[in-house]
């Protein structure tokens, strides 16, 4: 077996390592906080030895570096599932919805959005230039809703803000049972997103029951 065969044999095998200190990582910080992180804790965590992770990261700063990353793709691989298919208005409400379901399933074990916003190196242009490129396709559609006249010409962390911001706020209230999933009341709520960004005439609430 030469040493390319090898390797990929075995990658699966260390890419769950890697994952698997991932979630030990994401689940200290999401329970106990950054505050005495240390390796040991994130061996007895994941099941590994401490010297283990040191074959993935060259200290601890670069975890958490990796770790933001990790976070980032798991969220976009998720809420921008099949974020290109259908119209600009489909588009945008199935990643409403992507992000309202994607909210109510997280468990205690994740980071909430608060703790993320709260790693290290967060607002770094590296990673905020890493994060543009990983919802690259959230980009595309306020950009094309732009040029083609149809959405507000806003900054798009603005457009997110006003549109998105509140799936997240709904998916979470859900997820901590301080609100029912209703769908029709969820579907209220992206129309009235969707409506805030469009260049159209203004309707009443009933126009959407």
């Amino acid at each position: 077996m030469n040493e390319r065969s090898f390797t990929q044999e075995f990658r699966p095998f260390m890419d769950n390592k890697r994952e698997l200190i991932f979630e030990a990582t994401e689940k200290i910080i999401a329970t106990k906080g950054l505050q005495g992180l240390s390796m040991q804790q994130i061996a007895n965590e994941a099941g590994v030895a401490a010297g283990t992770i040191y074959r993935y990261f060259k200290d601890k700063d670069e975890l958490i570096g990796e770790l933001r990353k990790n976070v980032l793709r798991v969220v976009a691989n998720h809420i921008l599932k099949n974020s290109r298919e259908g119209t600009l208005e489909q588009r945008f409400k199935r990643i409403w919805f992507n992000i309202v379901d994607f909210g109510r399933q997280r468990t205690p074990a994740n980071l909430s959005y608060e703790q993320y916003i709260h790693l290290p190196g967060i607002d770094s242009d590296p990673h905020q230039t890493f994060e543009k490129t990983t919802f690259g396709e959230l980009h595309l559609l306020f950009e094309e809703g732009k040029a083609e006249g149809l959405f507000h010409s806003l900054h798009n962390k603005a457009l997110f803000a006003v549109s998105l911001e509140p799936a997240v706020a709904l998916g979470r209230s859900i997820r901590r049972k301080q609100l029912e999933y209703d769908k029709a009341e969820l579907e209220l709520a992206c129309n009235l997103c969707w409506q805030t960004i469009t260049k159209q005439t203004k309707r009443s609430y009933q126009d959407y029951e």
